[in-house]
């Protein structure tokens, strides 16, 4: 696998582990019947989303910018 290939999967892996992340640390344990319970477990979890999702996109570019070995 190229050098180029690899940085741009674990890129995108890395984008999506953080998005799963926070979107399961976001979600309330049982049924929400009040405020207080439908708030995150995990304050900084909406952060991890989005932390996320911006990687994701953020691996396209690393793709596009790591230049590919030519061969002779």
């Amino acid at each position: 696998m190229r050098r180029r290939t690899a940085l741009f999967i674990a890129t995108l892996a890395l984008g999506l582990i953080l998005t799963v992340l926070g979107v399961v640390l976001s979600a309330p344990i049982g049924i929400p019947n009040s405020p207080d319970v439908s708030n995150p477990r995990v304050e900084f979890a909406p952060l991890m989303f989005v932390l996320g999702v911006t990687i994701m996109f953020a691996s396209a570019v690393v793709y596009e910018l790591i230049p590919e070995k030519r061969e002779r």
